[in-house]
């Protein structure tokens, strides 16, 4: 997966590198604040994920972003998670939208790998609707040994690793995955890692200026629709 980080702040976009350069499955990672580099670098076909901005001077990341989706698979990645640019985004081709900060950088990573397959994903923007009452911790919703095997797993293990690591045959492994699965409300294993490694903070802290509470979790939205 070759990934282009489009960003005007010089700072995220080598945060960006540091974090995705040696990230298994990920065989390039470079990196532009210039809008129209970036559309020169997809139009070339020299890559396939671009991590992209909403708020950039020379160029807006909605007003960029379709000259970017008929090349490439791309992502926005920006502070701002405001419902109608969310909205915007997404009609307008953006395959998922991630809020800095939302994810820890597991997440994030499988976050953007879902999308690359397919799927949309949205985190760390809060619903227009008024907040629902909290759910239990995700943490909560497994066994003492579904947890188990559920952080084998958000390391890159298989079954038959799992199985070996906690001394259990590999059927008894797929018995809690499929368990697993049901209780957290996924039907993938990406869908899985990034349920299980989404962390956020607790009731009450603060998440930025003028705002309290947990920021909301991924959201996988089911398979994209093709941009109008």
């Amino acid at each position: 997966m070759r990934i282009l980080a489009v960003d005007d702040n010089p700072i995220i976009r080598m945060g960006l590198r540091t974090l995705l350069d040696g990230t298994p499955g990920v065989t390039s990672v470079a990196d532009t604040g210039d809008p129209y580099e970036a559309i020169a670098y997809v139009r070339a076909g020299q890559v396939d994920v671009v991590l992209l901005d909403v708020r950039m001077p020379r160029m807006s990341g909605l007003e960029l972003l379709p000259q970017l989706t008929t090349g490439a698979t791309v992502v926005m990645l920006t502070h701002t998670d405001d419902p109608e640019t969310v909205a915007e985004a997404i009609t307008a081709g953006a395959a998922g939208y991630l809020v800095h900060g939302a994810l820890e950088p597991e997440a994030m990573v499988a976050a953007v790998r879902l999308c690359r397959s397919g799927s949309q994903v949205v985190s760390g923007v809060a619903p227009p609707s008024a907040a629902p009452p909290r759910a239990p911790a995700v943490r909560d919703l497994l066994s003492r040994r579904e947890a188990e095997v559920m952080d084998l797993v958000a390391d890159g293990l298989a079954n038959g690793e799992v199985a070996a690591r906690l001394f259990i045959s590999e059927k008894t492994v797929k018995n809690h995955v499929n368990s697993l699965f049901a209780k957290l409300g996924v039907t993938t294993r990406s869908q899985a890692i990034v349920r299980w490694l989404q962390r956020g903070p607790e009731p009450g802290s603060a998440v930025g200026p003028g705002r309290t509470g947990p920021r909301p979790g991924p959201h996988t939205l089911g398979p994209r629709a093709a941009a109008p």
